[in-house]
């Protein structure tokens, strides 16, 4: 058996079904498209990644560690004052400690580890991680033949029953986006007018309801997500 997409050409038919197999083939049907979108718009995210880089706070010390990840950003709430550095590529540990530290008057840092003044009341270290937002900005619906040709009835027969069954067993569908796609039985179509030249076929017709998916990045608020540790003098 092969399957394909589009539709089949009358020689590359011929040569399969000379061979005794089956061909299917899945093609959209044109002119068919439906416009389905009824939902408000709303963003969700997928899965917050977890944080590469690391900020552990110990008395008056702050150090960072882990690993360098683009995107990520290292931020400290100083004595009721924010500040924060976007790791870039070319960034070291120490080279973020320097451009905190550098934000905090009397601050000092060796290496990877900032020292603060003595007139901290607070500290509190955490990392902002890139999360992907996704957000659907309409639906559709788009209707597909999945058409089994095969040299003769019974295997024509017994191929459209299985790929029948397995696709009414699949309401819910993965789409490659990892979004899901809503499968819908829409119609059978069998015809024998090739049977002449050993030819059996039959259609089926199922709609997939999907979205368009808009994705855009945004990053993890540093008082809710992210690592950290609270430290009050």
């Amino acid at each position: 058996m092969t399957i394909a997409p589009g539709w089949p050409q009358p020689m590359q038919l011929d040569t399969i079904i000379g061979q005794g197999a089956a061909h299917v083939n899945i093609y959209p049907m044109p002119g068919m498209d439906a416009n389905t979108t009824r939902f408000a718009r709303e963003g969700w995210t997928d899965v917050v990644p977890q944080a590469q880089l690391t900020m552990t706070v110990s008395g008056l010390t702050v150090t960072i560690g882990g690993t360098i990840n683009p995107g990520e950003a290292a931020a400290i709430e100083w004595n009721r004052n924010y500040i924060a550095h976007a790791v870039g590529s070319t960034d070291t540990l120490a080279s973020i400690a320097n451009s905190l530290a550098a934000q905090i008057p009397g601050a000092t840092t060796v290496g990877p580890q900032i020292t603060l003044p003595a007139d901290t009341f607070q500290i509190i270290a955490r990392v902002s991680v890139p999360v992907p937002v996704l957000s659907e900005i309409a639906r559709q619906e788009r209707v597909f033949s999945i058409t089994v040709w095969a040299p003769t009835p019974t295997a024509r027969d017994k191929l459209a029953a299985a790929i029948d069954i397995a696709l009414k067993r699949s309401v819910r569908i993965t789409l490659p986006d990892d979004t899901t796609g809503l499968c819908r039985y829409r119609g059978t179509v069998e015809t024998d007018e090739l049977s002449k030249m050993l030819i059996y076929r039959r259609s089926l017709s199922y709609s997939v309801e999907y979205g368009t998916v808009l994705t855009d990045q945004t990053n993890t608020v540093t008082g809710f997500q992210g690592t950290g540790v609270e430290f009050l003098v």
